[in-house]
C-alpha cells in the first residue's frame, strides 16, 4: 500500500509541475553561475523596430505565472511589440538586477509582480526614473509605494482569503485547529491569511474555538511546503485543516498528509483555482480553492500598459473578483484550463 501511494504522489508531482497549478521545487538562485539572468524570452534580431514589453514575475517554474505571462504574450503580439521576460527565481536581488537589464535593453514598459512587495521601491523607482512605466499585477506592492508605479492590477486578495475563511466555518461550526501554510514576504499572501482569519471571526459563533496552532514558510512551493507540513503534523497530531496560500503549497501539504497516513482526516485549503486544484477538489481531503484568474491578470494588465503607451489615462487600480471553487460547483468553472 505504502508503495502504491508513493508512485501515486510521485505521478502529482510530475503532472503537478507540467500543468497550472503546482511548482516544480525553486532552483538555489546561487547556483546561477552564469554572468546574465535567466531569459525565457529574448529579443529577436529585428526587434530594433518594435516597442520591448517586460514581464517579471516572482518565478517562471511556478505555473500560474506562466499562465500570467502567456496572456502578457498574446496581448503584446496582438500590439505587434515584443516580450522580454526574466526569471527571478524567487530572489529579489536577481529580480533588480534583472529590472535594470531590461531598462538598458529599452524597455517601455514593465509588468511586475514582486518577490518582496515590501521591498520593492528602490526596483520600481528606477523603472519611473528610466521613464518605463509600471504595471504592478497580482503581489501588490506596499501602498507607501503606489507613487512609483502607474497601475496595479490584482485578484481581490483579501476576497480570497475571506472566502476559505467562511467555508472553514460552514464545515468546522464547532472550531477547528487549523495550520496556515504562508508566503509572508508576499503582500498578497498577507492580505489573504488576515481575511481568512476575519472571516472566521466574523461568521463563527466563538471564533476562540478557532486555533492558529503552526505557521510556516512554505514560499508558495510543493516541495518546500511538504516539508514544512510534515514537521507542523508530527508536532501536531490533531491538526483539523491546513489553509494554504496557493494550490502549490496545497498539494505539498496533501503529500505530506499522505505520508503521515492521515488522507481524508485533514481538511486542505487551496488558493488559485488552477486546473490541477480543481481536479484535486473533492479528493483526498481538498475541500476548497478560491479562483483567481492569471489569464484576465495578464490580459488586463498588459492592455493598460499599451494604453499608457498610447497616452490614455487609465485606472489606477483594478481588482479581479474572487469566488469559491468547491466540488460541487466546480464544473461551472471548468477543470482543464484556468478560468
Amino acid at each position: 500500500m505504502k508503495k502504491a501511494i508513493s508512485m501515486f504522489v510521485t505521478l502529482l508531482l510530475l503532472v503537478a509541475t507540467a500543468g497550472c497549478g503546482t511548482s516544480a521545487p525553486t532552483p538555489d538562485p546561487a547556483e546561477n553561475t552564469q554572468a546574465n539572468p535567466i531569459q525565457t524570452s529574448e529579443p529577436t534580431e529585428n526587434s530594433g523596430d518594435k516597442i520591448l514589453i517586460g514581464y517579471s514575475p516572482m518565478t517562471l517554474i511556478n505555473p500560474y505565472f506562466s499562465a500570467v505571462g502567456s496572456a502578457i504574450q498574446e496581448v503584446v503580439e496582438a500590439n505587434g511589440a515584443e516580450l522580454v521576460q526574466f526569471d527571478p527565481q524567487q530572489d529579489s536581488s536577481l529580480q533588480a538586477s534583472q529590472i535594470d537589464d531590461m531598462i538598458s535593453m529599452g524597455v517601455k514598459a514593465i509588468l511586475i509582480i514582486p518577490v518582496d512587495s515590501a521591498g520593492s521601491r528602490t526596483m520600481l523607482q528606477a523603472c519611473q526614473e528610466a521613464g518605463v512605466f509600471v504595471i504592478n499585477i497580482d503581489n501588490v506592492i506596499n501602498e507607501a509605494d503606489y507613487d512609483v508605479v502607474d497601475a496595479i492590477v490584482a485578484s481581490d486578495n483579501y476576497g480570497l482569503g475571506y472566502l476559505s475563511g467562511k467555508d472553514v466555518v460552514e464545515r468546522f461550526p464547532d472550531g477547528a485547529k487549523i495550520g496556515i501554510m504562508h508566503s509572508p514576504t508576499s503582500e498578497a499572501c498577507i492580505l489573504t491569511v488576515g481575511a481568512f482569519w476575519d472571516a472566521i471571526e466574523e461568521f463563527a459563533s466563538d471564533s476562540s474555538l478557532y486555533q492558529n496552532v503552526a505557521e510556516a514558510d512554505g514560499m508558495g512551493n510543493m516541495e518546500l511546503s511538504f516539508a514544512q507540513a510534515t514537521d507542523i503534523l508530527q508536532a501536531n497530531d490533531d491538526i483539523d485543516l491546513f489553509y494554504c496560500v496557493n494550490d502549490q503549497s496545497a498539494f505539498g501539504v496533501l503529500q505530506a498528509i499522505r505520508e503521515a497516513g492521515k488522507t481524508g482526516e485533514i481538511a486542505v485549503y487551496g488558493k488559485d483555482g488552477s486546473p490541477d486544484g480543481k481536479a484535486m477538489l473533492g479528493k483526498d481531503g481538498f475541500v476548497q480553492t478560491s479562483g483567481q484568474s492569471p489569464l484576465g491578470i495578464g490580459r488586463i494588465g498588459t492592455e493598460i500598459a499599451f494604453k499608457l503607451l498610447s497616452g490614455e489615462t487609465v485606472e489606477f487600480n483594478t481588482a479581479i473578483e474572487a469566488f469559491s471553487i468547491t466540488a460541487e460547483n466546480v464544473e461551472e468553472y471548468g477543470i482543464e484550463n484556468w478560468q
